[in-house]
């Protein structure tokens, strides 16, 4: 055998001749990198899309799939040992805030609707082991919204009660508890609208908050109608340290039910059918790789409500946003979360805190002070006449010069957008048209506030009949 032989030149031809650059890693070479570069770049966002939404609807799908088949069995066999009670109290509360801004759109200041609210406690029990032990307990979480209003929340989820501190006056001292990073981006940017805001409106995003809630005859009539209450406790007895609310220990002994699994089974096979064609499109695997990345995720069920956002966000950010909202509504009513009390969401991070005395209105209700009438108010319209009756007596009480400067101060805040504690002064300013030993300065703002400030309709010939014309 002939080894090495030259190729023959056919005649009249010539040697093919490699053209300059031709070769892998000449010019042509680099341009067809670069195309197929620049063609990955551009159809990515295409792939994230695509990706996402494969894997938003089959992560819901094996979302619900945990919740109506393992996860009440297991909660049931959890809870079986909770067999001892004790009532708790709580002794520190606050509203959980969870805005991370890095996921803010650019240049986006309406920052509420990317935000989560979750009320959180801590709560101390004793029994017969000797000193009170706490526990931490977060509950439902919500989409923070525009008109969202601390003093309705009066459970952590449902039957599980939750309250402020309250105040001397018996008034909830409402906080919110934020990240830094989250009160540093609310302190440097601005309010995404002022329309609803005071004149002059907060030049921050955070100043528009503080206002948002400063509310404070809402507050107060909510408070004296919602009176504090203990907190039912199950525990096991060789765990005390690990008591949850007796209400979530009933829940889970009548949640497990055979047919859930039925429906699990229903739900997690087309589930994992497609958040495997998702994890292909994401990661670009195949195969055999592909298949244990796939069966990982029933590992990872009992976190998926952190793990799918996160796994979705990976391609695209707005199918995370959606798939958060999806399984917040999936857990809407039974999200709960038990902890050490140093483990509680938001725990030790920024405070924002509404107190009746210390704000817009500080000058105005924040110098009354109040007394919690015995029995308590049971309805809204008891709760303000009370709180009427006790701001008439004391302003009663001023000289016709504080008078004078509590109305026209009650004026100018409502001509300002601050108009949450007028109407709880009507009766006071009336009662001064009435007194003639106060001076014609204060005749004069009592009826302006009555006129033009009090929410009310109040006429010039209507306030000339109760009149009487100072000494």
């Amino acid at each position: 055998m002939r080894k090495n032989q030259a190729r023959p030149i056919p005649h009249g031809g010539s040697a093919p001749v490699e053209q300059p650059g031709s070769g892998p890693g000449g010019i042509l070479g680099l341009r067809a990198f670069l195309i197929e570069r620049m063609a990955m770049f551009a159809v990515a966002p295409l792939i994230g899309l695509i990706s996402g939404f494969v894997l938003l609807f089959g992560g819901i799908f094996l979302a619900v799939a945990w919740t109506v088949g393992p996860k009440p069995f297991l909660d049931a066999r959890q809870y079986a040992p909770y067999t001892a009670h004790a009532d708790g109290h709580i002794v520190e509360s606050w509203i959980a805030l969870e805005f991370d801004p890095s996921i803010l759109p650019k240049d986006k200041l309406y920052w509420q609707p990317w935000s989560k609210v979750t009320p959180c406690a801590i709560v101390e029990y004793g029994s017969d082991w000797g000193a009170p032990l706490q526990r931490g307990f977060c509950g439902n979480r919500f989409d923070f919204r525009d008109d969202f209003r601390f003093d309705d929340w009066h459970t952590l989820m449902p039957d599980v009660p939750f309250s402020f501190a309250r105040d001397a006056n018996g008034f909830a001292i409402q906080e919110l508890r934020l990240s830094k990073t989250a009160l540093d981006w609310l302190s440097q940017h601005p309010p995404h609208d002022t329309f609803m805001l005071p004149k002059p409106p907060p030049t921050t995003a955070l100043g528009a908050l503080k206002h948002q809630f400063d509310a404070p005859l809402e507050v107060a009539v909510s408070s004296w109608t919602t009176p504090l209450r203990t907190l039912p406790l199950a525990y096991d007895p060789q765990h005390p340290e690990a008591a949850v609310p007796a209400q979530v220990v009933e829940n889970a002994r009548g949640g497990a039910w055979w047919l859930g699994m039925v429906f699990a089974l229903i739900f997690v096979v087309p589930g994992l059918l497609v958040f495997r064609i998702g994890l292909s499109l994401l990661t670009g695997q195949s195969g055999a790789l592909l298949w244990v990345l796939t069966a990982l995720v029933l590992v990872a069920l009992p976190w998926w409500g952190e793990l799918l956002p996160r796994l979705v966000a990976s391609a695209n950010k707005e199918w995370a946003s959606i798939a958060s909202d999806m399984l917040d509504d999936l857990s809407r009513v039974t999200r709960f979360t038990a902890s050490a009390p140093g483990e509680t969401l938001l725990r030790g991070g920024e405070r924002i805190v509404w107190k009746t005395d210390d704000g817009e209105y500080a000058d105005t209700f924040g110098r009354l002070h109040f007394t919690l009438p015995n029995p308590a108010p049971k309805s809204d319209a008891e709760a303000l006449a009370a709180l009427r009756a006790q701001a008439t007596q004391q302003v009663g009480t001023f000289d016709s010069t504080q008078r004078a400067e509590l109305f026209l101060r009650l004026r100018r805040q409502y001509e300002a957008g601050e108009q949450d504690v007028q109407g709880l002064f009507t009766t006071a300013a009336e009662d001064t048209l009435r007194d003639a030993r106060a001076d014609a300065a204060a005749h004069k703002a009592a009826r302006n506030f009555l006129i033009f400030a009090s929410g009310g309709s109040y006429y010039e010939d209507q306030l000339d009949r109760i009149e009487v014309r100072p000494q």
